[in-house]
């Protein structure tokens, strides 16, 4: 009659340590150097935050990354392109920005945001990140004739959409690694991934 106890703890001790341990591999693996002020990872992710924080309060709640995102993408994307747009959006902030084991956290600011993207890093190299279905769900919301790729005026839609105004174009020929006069899915999603979670260089994928 004790070795359910006894199991329960097993259980609890084992889920412990691996959590432990998963904190300390990232935060190891990417110290806090790699976000102090005027390092192009932090400079980068606070374009992005500044680009959805359009009442400049400092905060990103589901209305800022959801639903006025959504609100800009009815002007920009085709009609039947909201939903999936949407969906896409959605998911990411349930099960990425606003961090599922934290059930109280409605909004971030830029420090929560920097450390919501450390700790994607974790395992980047072993699997398809999350972060992926993001980049996936994005491009096929603004291939507007879905051709399987983004030309310059699907490109500035979704430049649009992220309030991106300086910079489109020297994004689009960023983005557009083979200077072929269109961005393919794994462009872009080399690019976006390259935006995020590259702690070194800077990048010009929501323009200058």
């Amino acid at each position: 009659m004790f070795l359910l106890p006894r199991l329960v703890w097993l259980l609890l001790s084992v889920i412990v340590y691996d959590v432990t341990r998963t904190y300390s591999s990232v935060t190891k693996n990417c110290p806090k150097e790699h976000v102090a002020v005027g390092h192009a990872w932090y400079t980068k992710l606070l374009h992005y935050f500044t680009l959805l924080d359009v009442d400049n309060d400092g905060i990103l709640d589901r209305r800022d990354y959801v639903d006025r995102t959504v609100e800009r993408a009815r002007i920009y994307f085709g009609a039947d392109k909201i939903n999936v747009f949407n969906e896409t959006l959605s998911k990411g902030w349930f099960t990425f920005w606003s961090v599922p084991e934290d059930k109280c956290r409605k909004n971030v600011d830029i420090e929560n945001a920097i450390w919501i993207h450390l700790r994607g890093l974790e395992g980047r190299e072993l699997e398809e990140p999350s972060s992926v279905l993001w980049d996936k769900g994005v491009f096929k919301a603004a291939d507007a004739d879905e051709d399987e790729g983004m030309s310059v005026k699907e490109h500035k839609a979704f430049c649009q959409v992220y309030n991106v105004r300086k910079g489109i174009n020297e994004s689009f020929s960023y983005i557009d690694e083979n200077q072929n006069g269109c961005i393919d899915q794994q462009e872009f999603i080399k690019a976006a991934e390259d935006f995020f979670y590259n702690v070194n260089n800077e990048s010009l994928f929501f323009g200058a």
